[in-house]
């Protein structure tokens, strides 16, 4: 009743152990008419339970403790925390190898300068010391 009176016309309950603590992996409830029904939850053979929330437009899927918001559409679904977690270790190893890519090149280059200039230095000398000795 409280749900109703807050406008919330759909909720989901999502049990990680698959039953185990309630009755249902997923469950979900809609309300029609001042009552709240479930929504229709199928299982496929692979044991992946999904319903529709028309509330998001977006499937909610159970598979393997986890739950996932998928488009009904294409099946495209949401990245997972985990997911998420990985993608963002992969950016960073990437970001960090260019880094260091980057910085392996700032060196070289920098090495080269300075090898440049000590040869600059080294002809600069070698001029002055022919100067001098077609002075003398």
């Amino acid at each position: 009743q409280d749900y109703e009176r807050f406008g919330v016309t759909e909720y989901w309950r999502f049990d990680h152990t698959g039953g185990e603590y309630h009755d249902a992996a997923l469950a979900g409830d809609r309300l029609v008419a001042g009552e709240y029904q479930p929504i229709p939850i199928t299982i496929n053979e692979e044991g992946i339970a999904t319903g529709y929330s028309q509330v998001l437009g977006l499937e909610f899927r159970w598979e393997d403790g986890t739950i996932r918001f998928c488009d009904p559409v294409t099946g495209d679904c949401l990245p997972t925390w985990d997911e998420m977690q990985a993608e963002l270790a992969a950016a960073t190893a990437e970001r960090d190898a260019a880094a260091a890519e980057r910085d392996a090149a700032a060196a070289e280059r920098d090495a080269t300068a300075a090898e440049r200039d000590a040869a600059l230095e080294r002809v600069r000398q070698l001029e002055e010391l022919l100067r001098s000795q077609r002075s003398e």
